[in-house]
């Protein structure tokens, strides 16, 4: 039998019969990418015990929970592409007990997907809705396509900022109240920023996708 036990933005522990497992990254989709690994692992005569060592590896690489600090701010750069990632997304979001920032950045090349049509699949509304008093951005090449999405969904269109030009997201993360702050953004935005924060020296040049 297996069950989640704990969940955090940035961590998971489940239980496969008597063996607990930690994850050092968040969300349930891990969780199901874990357990698939699990049962593959099994049927090689991996132990239950050698498996939980495999799984407390930490090391986050290119938007998958990216931790970035940025002038004392804590800053998680995840990778978001389609409604079922997005919505998982914002439900490991919503475990964070302490106040936060989101900031969504939206481009629409190829690599993207060309139809931005996906983000009003996300479970925004709700999220909303639990985090009224968070500071909100939109940006990329289609910062206006987030930003009616984001309106919609119950943002005060006066306090959600825009960022059309990436270069203004990490004055952004400066200046709001909160320390930590969620940045969710679509490949190749995640290249863009990725660069930006790489010639400001806050991470190093080059990416690991």
């Amino acid at each position: 039998m297996a069950a989640v036990t704990e969940q955090t933005p940035t961590s998971s522990t489940f239980t496969i019969g008597d063996q607990s497992y930690t994850l050092n990254i968040g969300g349930l989709y891990n969780v199901y990418n874990a357990l698939a690994a699990y049962s593959v692992a099994s049927e090689f005569g991996v132990t239950p015990a050698q498996m939980a060592n495999a799984f407390a590896y930490d090391e986050k690489v290119f938007g998958r929970q990216e931790e970035i600090n940025i002038d004392g701010k804590r800053v998680t750069l995840v990778l978001v592409k389609n409604p079922v990632g997005l919505n998982q997304v914002l439900d490991m979001i919503g475990h964070d007990d302490q106040s936060f920032a989101l900031a969504v950045l939206l481009n629409a090349n190829y690599a993207d997907g060309i139809d931005t049509s996906w983000i009003w699949d996300g479970n925004f509304e709700e999220f909303v809705h639990a985090h009224q008093h968070s500071s909100y951005m939109v940006g990329g090449e289609r910062y206006r396509d987030i930003q009616l999405r984001m309106q919609v969904a119950g943002v005060d269109p006066d306090a959600l900022a825009t960022a059309p030009d990436l270069n203004n997201v990490v004055d952004w993360i400066k200046g709001v109240p909160e320390q930590h702050v969620y940045l969710l953004a679509t490949y190749t935005a995640v290249l863009q920023m990725r660069k930006h924060l790489a010639d400001g020296g806050y991470i190093a040049a080059g990416f690991d996708a």
